[in-house]
């Protein structure tokens, strides 16, 4: 992704810009970013939405021909992670309206400080069922 505000745009329409990584732990800056000193390298090796989208030459989910595919939409509905329901919304309007378009949409919508503390709530509690889910033994 050419521009620094399409790091903020991950492939598989989750918005980083609202992402707890990014705004309270500080270790991300955005799925796109390659500064090679956040957790967004790691998050892209380890995702299977960058590898397939690389595999086709595409830059999000939203260009595929096969979306929504079984892969985005299990993703969309995980049990834990409640914070992905949006993404199969995000893809198709970033498919509308273009990734520029929507990514001034999500600036404005995320700007309400009320609204963005209840996500970062959401975000949090996901976080705690998923590490009592997937505790080490």
């Amino acid at each position: 992704m050419p521009n620094e505000r399409k790091k903020l745009a991950a492939p598989c329409g989750l918005y980083c810009g609202s992402c707890s990584e990014l705004l309270l732990d500080k270790t991300c800056h955005g799925c796109g970013c390659e500064c090679g000193q956040c957790a967004a390298g790691p998050h892209r090796n380890a995702c299977t939405f960058y590898r397939c989208i690389a595999e086709k030459g595409l830059e999000s989910c939203a260009e595929c021909d096969d979306f929504p595919c079984t892969r985005i939409i299990q993703f969309a509905y995980d049990p834990i992670w409640r914070t992905h329901l949006p993404i199969l919304e995000n893809l198709r309007r970033i498919k509308r309206i273009g990734v520029e378009a929507w990514l001034d949409e999500q600036e404005a919508y995320w700007a309400d400080q009320r609204r963005l503390d209840r996500w970062l709530q959401l975000h949090r509690e996901c976080r705690a069922k998923y590490q009592q889910t997937y505790r080490p033994p």
